[in-house]
């Protein structure tokens, strides 16, 4: 399933108080989980080769940090196929995320296997573009 690097590597905006618990959700995938702040800082830093498969984005941010997220994704070389979570899923806001060029949304509260699930084929899309070169 991940071909274009050694091991699953997801970007996560997810707040601190949640993150044990998405950790414990997304720990059988065996991914590396790069956590960053709403504005995308992360504790290395991101580099333009930087590899994520996956990206997931929470739908509640302002739209200031959304641009800072975006500037953060795009300095990437290759951007990961994104997710963005929420309280629920309105057609305006899942239109919206494709529109955007995101993979889906997923809604809260997530099982364990939706969230796996979730990720599964965010990865599996992202691997298919890099095989056709887009």
């Amino acid at each position: 399933m991940v071909t274009s690097s050694a091991r699953l590597r997801i970007f996560l905006v997810i707040p601190v108080e949640r993150r044990r618990e998405i950790t414990q959700q997304l720990q059988p995938l065996n991914a590396e989980l790069v956590f960053a702040d709403p504005s995308g800082q992360t504790e290395e830093g991101i580099k333009e080769d930087d590899i994520f498969q996956v990206a997931i984005l929470p739908a509640t941010l302002t739209d200031t940090a959304w641009w800072k997220l975006w500037g953060v994704l795009g300095v990437l070389n290759k951007r990961p196929a994104i997710l963005v979570y929420a309280r629920e899923a309105s057609f305006q806001l899942w239109s919206g995320v494709l529109e955007l060029g995101g993979y889906d949304v997923v809604v809260e509260p997530f099982s364990d296997a939706e969230i796996r699930n979730a990720v599964l084929q965010a990865a599996q899309s992202f691997e298919e573009q890099l095989a056709n070169g887009t």
